[in-house]
C-alpha cells in the first residue's frame, strides 16, 4: 500500500476515534457502526463501538453499537453480553430489545442443545418485549415465527403461535405473510396446498409489495420442494415466463434443467451471468450457490477441469459448506486417476 494511503487510513481511523470519545459526537453509535460496515469497514467499526462504550459506559447506544460489531464478528455471547447491558441502560427501545433478542437467539444456535435453552428463552422474551414497545415490527414477528416454528416445546416454541404470528405478519406485509404460510405448509407438505401457496406468491412477486423478495422466495421453495416432476416444471415455468429477466428466476429455471439434464447450454449462459453479477436481489442464492451450479454444468457437459475450478471458487465463498469440498475430492481422484 502506497505511504499517503496508509495516512489516510490511520487519519480516517483516528477520527472515529475522536468522534466515538466525544460528547459532540453527532450521530448515534448504531448509525455509525453500520454506516463503517456499509462501506466495509469492520475493523474500523469494532474500534469505534469499542471506544465508545470506554468513553461513554453509562450510554446505552455505544454498549447497542458494541453489540453490533460482536455480532458481525459471530463473537455472539459478547453480542449477547453487550445488548444486555444496553438494555439494563434503557429498556424501552424497541430498537435495543429486538438487538440483545437477536443476538440471544444467535447465541443459542451456536451453543445448541440443553445449553441454549437459556439464550433462547431469553431472547423471546426480548422479542416479545419488541413488539409490546413496537407492534409492528416485522423483523421481531418474523424471528419470534422462527423461533416457535424450529425452537422444541421445553424452549418454549410452539406451532400453534407461529400460525398466529403469520397471521399478524401477514396483515403487516402480504409478501411476508405468505412467506411463512410457505414455511408452515412444509410441515406437512401436499402437493395442492403447495400450489395454492404458489399462486400467491406469484401474485405478488416483482410488485413493489416485493421488495424484500419473500413472495419470490415462497414461490421459488414451493417449486423446489413439491413431489411431483411435472408439477415442478410447470411451477418453475410459470415464475420464469412471469419474471424472465429476474436473475432469481433465471437461476432456479436453470437448476431445474440442470437436474433434469437438459438445456445445458442454456443454463450455463444463465449461471455464468448470475456469478458475474454485481449485485443481487433480495433472498437471491448465494454467489457460492452460483458457482457450484456452474460448476455442475460444466461436469455435465464432460469439462470436469472447469468444473473443478468452480466448486473450488465455491468452497473459498463458503468454506463452511461441504458439498463443494467433496466434489472437489471426488473430481481431483478422477483427474488424477486415482
Amino acid at each position: 500500500m502506497a505511504p499517503n494511503v496508509v495516512v489516510r487510513s490511520a487519519l480516517s481511523l483516528s477520527t472515529l476515534l475522536l468522534l466515538a470519545t466525544g460528547a459532540a459526537a453527532q450521530s448515534s453509535a448504531v448509525d455509525s457502526v453500520r454506516a463503517l460496515f456499509a462501506a466495509d469497514q469492520d475493523v474500523a467499526a469494532m474500534s469505534f463501538a469499542q471506544a465508545a462504550v470506554k468513553a461513554r459506559p453509562e450510554d446505552a447506544d455505544a454498549h447497542c453499537a458494541l453489540a453490533i460489531v460482536y455480532d458481525m464478528a459471530e463473537r455472539q455471547e459478547e453480542a449477547s453480553e453487550s445488548a444486555e447491558r444496553c438494555v439494563e441502560l434503557e429498556p424501552d427501545v424497541a430498537e435495543y430489545q429486538f438487538i440483545y433478542g437477536d443476538a440471544l437467539m444467535e447465541w443459542a444456535g451456536q451453543k445448541g442443545g440443553l445449553g441454549a435453552l437459556g439464550p433462547a428463552k431469553r431472547g423471546k422474551a426480548a422479542l416479545e418485549k419488541t413488539i409490546e414497545l413496537d407492534p409492528d415490527n416485522l423483523e421481531a414477528y418474523l424471528s419470534l415465527f422462527f423461533f416457535h416454528m424450529e425452537a422444541p416445546g421445553i424452549a418454549g416454541g410452539s406451532k400453534k403461535e407461529a400460525k398466529r404470528l403469520s397471521q399478524a405478519i401477514d396483515q403487516r406485509d402480504p409478501a411476508m405473510g405468505v412467506f411463512t404460510r410457505y414455511r408452515l405448509s412444509l410441515e406437512k407438505p401436499k402437493d395442492d396446498e403447495l400450489a395454492g401457496v404458489f399462486d400467491e406468491a406469484l401474485a405478488l412477486c416483482g410488485t413493489p409489495a416485493d421488495s424484500l423478495g419473500y413472495a419470490m422466495a415462497a414461490a421459488i421453495g414451493v417449486a423446489a420442494r413439491v413431489d411431483s416432476d411435472v408439477l415442478a416444471e410447470q411451477l418453475i415455468a410459470r415464475l420464469y415466463a412471469a419474471h424472465p429477466d429476474d436473475p432469481r428466476a433465471r437461476y432456479y429455471r436453470a437448476r431445474l434443467w440442470v437436474m433434469q439434464g437438459r438445456n445445458l447450454e442454456q443454463s450455463e449462459e444463465i449461471f455464468s451471468a448470475y456469478v458475474e453479477l454485481a449485485e443481487r436481489p433480495p433472498q437471491s442464492p448465494s454467489l457460492a450457490g452460483g458457482r457450484w451450479r456452474l460448476g455442475m454444468v460444466y461436469e455435465k457437459q464432460g469439462r470436469k477441469a472447469e468444473a473443478l475450478e468452480q466448486y473450488r471458487l465455491a468452497a473459498e465463498l463458503d468454506p463452511e459448506w461441504e458439498q463443494p469440498r467433496e466434489e472437489i475430492e471426488r473430481l481431483e481422484k478422477e483427474l488424477s486417476g486415482r
